[in-house]
């Protein structure tokens, strides 16, 4: 009886701790747009304050340091009567925002659009960001810094990726292992908005920031569309990397040799339905060699956008196509990540409340194409909304960072939420004599 009882009680107390869900948060809020909320689904921490200026900041990027434990969060700060500023700050595995600090100032040119990731050799991240070199927004330019795993270095400042008569938008890192390089892909416009704009690629050896193979060692382009909106990731399995894009009605990609001397193919479709598909997101679980990518669709109805995904066998192998997010109200802009165990994804994006303000919804997904439900990762006030998602993934969680609008205010903080997959709880049988 003794050993019945006690196995009741643990089994009783891991389930307990397996189903606790921590409350979103304290706000009033409103419901998403079908007047339904959703489901709880895996721990979540407390909401995490990352930066809170008065000002306004803008499109967080997530890099994940497994030899500290802990995520680098860039941004970029508008502040009220000054240039814009590319921001950091560190974040430790358990939450704690461990320090601030400026990447790049310049008094009188806006730096914006920053991505990061991490290179464990080195221990030390490339952050890229776009600059108005002239001031005048005539000539937008690719920067680039190494920042070392504790902090920036006064050795090491900002260097020039790309300094082309185009524009240079919406950068993107990944770091190639087997390599030791960074791709960094970006898209180009000309000043004329003539010819169509395309994607570019520069290698960057981790080592030193030397530029192996050139000024530009990847063009993506079409005689007549945009090819925009890259994304990337590296697949160390195969010494490869999957670059994702759009040309504003349909997903695309190109699988690239780690370094850049083939592409398997040149570019192939991931989506291309009717309705326009856009802002697609890339991750990749290396040993079960699959990439997942994520993209806002629009389903031809009002503002009903919706939120696919689609796998990508390692050897460009198109596989299911998955709707990860969809009420009557718009699901966009999404993110997706891989933990380090590389045996899950986790999707997130923005979903409108019937106060017309987002909240940030997620989902995980897993490489033999399962799905567990969506939760709400953080939900829109009534006055204020949550943006522009951004993920990466821990050894035993993920942090997700947001734009984050303060109530009442005109200003826009950083916040972050972890979250850690469900813990399935065994039962614990203890002998007694």
């Amino acid at each position: 009886m003794k050993r019945a009882r006690l196995f009741a009680f643990v089994t009783a107390l891991g389930l307990s701790i397996a189903m606790l869900i921590v409350p979103v948060n304290g706000q009033a809020r409103s419901l998403p747009a079908d007047a339904s909320e959703a489901s709880a689904g895996p721990h979540l921490s407390g909401e995490i304050t990352i930066s809170a200026h008065d000002d306004a900041q803008f499109l967080p990027s997530v890099a994940y340091n497994w030899k500290h434990h802990e995520y680098l969060v860039v941004w970029h700060d508008n502040w009220p009567l000054n240039t814009r500023s590319i921001e950091a700050a560190r974040v430790s595995e358990q939450g704690q925002v461990l320090g601030e600090f400026t990447v790049y100032w310049n008094p009188t040119r806006d730096s914006a659009q920053p991505s990061v990731d991490y290179d464990p050799v080195n221990d030390r991240y490339l952050v890229a960001w776009v600059v108005d070199f002239l001031g005048n927004g005539s000539d937008w330019d690719l920067y680039g810094r190494f920042i070392p795993w504790d902090g920036p270095s006064a050795s090491l400042t900002q260097f020039s990726i790309s300094s082309w008569s185009t524009h240079q938008w919406n950068p993107k890192v990944a770091y190639g292992r087997a390599v030791e390089e960074f791709l960094v892909v970006w898209n180009n416009e000309y000043q004329a908005g003539t010819p169509p704009m395309y994607i570019s690629g520069r290698r960057v050896k981790a080592a030193d920031g030397t530029f192996p193979g050139g000024a530009s060692t990847l063009t993506i382009n079409h005689a007549t569309q945009n090819r925009v909106n890259p994304d990337v990731t590296y697949n160390i399995v195969r010494n490869e990397y999957l670059v994702v894009y759009d040309n504003g009605a349909d997903i695309f990609g190109m699988r690239l040799k780690g370094d850049l001397g083939g592409n398997f193919g040149g570019e192939f479709g991931i989506a291309g339905w009717p309705g326009a598909e856009i802002h697609p997101a890339v991750a990749v679980c290396g040993w079960p060699n699959k990439y997942l990518v994520a993209w806002q669709a629009y389903q031809g109805t009002g503002t009903d956008d919706a939120i696919y995904a689609r796998f990508v066998g390692g050897d460009g192998a198109l596989a299911g196509v998955h709707k990860i997010g969809d009420v009557t109200s718009p699901d966009r802009e999404p993110d997706v990540a891989c933990n380090q165990a590389g045996n899950q994804y986790l999707v997130a994006w923005q979903r409108m409340y019937t106060s017309a303000k987002y909240g940030i919804m997620g989902r995980p997904v897993h490489p033999d194409e399962t799905m567990d439900a969506d939760f709400v990762i953080v939900s829109a006030s009534w006055t204020a909304g949550r943006t522009q998602p951004a993920i990466a993934g821990g050894s035993t969680n993920y942090l997700v960072a947001w734009e984050h609008e303060r109530d009442g205010t005109a200003f826009q903080d950083i916040h972050g939420r972890l979250i850690t997959p469900y813990t399935v709880f065994m039962p614990l049988v203890v002998r007694t004599q």
